[in-house]
């Protein structure tokens, strides 16, 4: 799902995920120049932060966003939500808290220009918001189509098209039509302005950078828009703690030691210990508990392979639901 970009600037990226259950980030749709071909593109992506730190974008609907700064480019993502009618694949996973499809969207841009990455991503997310919409999730299930009937594959196929041509548009649109040379020049003079303007004994109160707009049309916003109370998702108190994550030094095992902090007792527990090598995951060691009581400590010990690369996440999940999933190494 991976198209061609019509403008000579390579320098931005946009890129479209969902959160699987059971597989983690996977890719739905890329306006990059081949991108299918840049696996360190892939991986950059993968160790994104938005991917560890969801729960920040669960406590509300306003426009968030997590940065990624490598090297002279920034990746700028933020998450949202909508509905969806598929049933999950992992059992259980029937709480408030996992039962809209979760999107993340993200824009790669130089980073000397980074605050462009931002507004280019409250723009897009806007535009789907307006133009797409729940049928987004249409992407999802064409993803798992394989199993469907001919007729439905058909249906889905039909408007799995229309949508990447609405996100085509979209992204063809928003790529800045001002050259990159321009932009950095704009900036300093902005900064220099700012600079002379400001009194000797203003050092130390700096006024905060305008927010600034290059030949990105933007939609105008509803007035009185009312917020749809049906796509907040609200957190669950913390049930799970961390209490300590520890390295044997004679034989380099890892031992996580884990709490159930809340009131309840959980049964028929898995905890696992999930091996990551960038779109690659495999479960490397499974403990089933059957009686978790409040108060009770655990500990799970796994033996990681020697590669920096390689990134490790525990995940625990009952007979109702997936309770957490935290990367611990790597």
């Amino acid at each position: 799902m991976v198209s061609s970009q019509v403008s000579n600037d390579n320098s931005y990226g946009f890129y479209l995920y969902f959160f699987d259950e059971v597989g983690g980030h996977t890719p739905l749709f890329a306006y990059s120049e081949d991108f299918s071909d840049d696996k360190n593109e892939k991986k950059i992506l993968s160790i994104h932060p938005i991917w560890w730190h969801q729960e920040k974008f669960l406590k509300s609907e306003k426009f968030q966003t997590l940065d990624l700064e490598i090297g002279n480019v920034v990746y700028s993502a933020t998450l949202f939500f909508y509905q969806t009618k598929r049933r999950k694949k992992r059992s259980g996973m029937n709480s408030v808290k996992w039962e809209k499809e979760r999107f993340v969207l993200i824009v790669r841009s130089p980073s000397s220009v980074s605050f462009i990455a931002q507004e280019i991503l409250h723009e897009i997310r806007n535009r789907i918001q307006g133009n797409i919409g729940d049928k987004l999730c249409f992407l999802v299930q064409h993803h798992f189509s394989a199993s469907e009937t001919p007729e439905v594959r058909e249906f889905l196929s039909k408007q799995v098209k229309t949508i990447e041509l609405q996100l085509r548009a979209i992204c063809q649109d928003l790529v800045p039509k001002t050259p990159l040379s321009k932009l950095k020049v704009y900036m300093d003079d902005e900064k220099q302005k700012s600079a002379s303007n400001l009194h000797p004994f203003q050092e130390n109160n700096l006024p905060k950078p305008k927010k600034l707009r290059f030949s990105i049309p933007t939609l105008k916003k509803k007035e009185n828009a009312q917020i749809d109370k049906s796509k907040i998702i609200e957190l669950e108190p913390e049930r799970i703690k961390i209490v300590q994550i520890k390295q044997n030094p004679e034989n380099n095992n890892i031992q996580v030691n884990i709490l159930n902090k809340g009131s309840l007792t959980l049964n028929n527990v898995l905890l696992k210990i999930i091996q990551s090598e960038g779109f690659f995951k495999k479960d490397l060691l499974v403990k089933s508990i059957d009686k978790w009581n409040s108060g009770e400590e655990l500990t799970i010990k796994f033996e990681p392979i020697d590669d920096p690369s390689t990134i490790y996440f525990l995940r625990i999940e009952d007979e109702h639901e997936v309770i957490k999933i935290k990367r611990i190494l790597g």
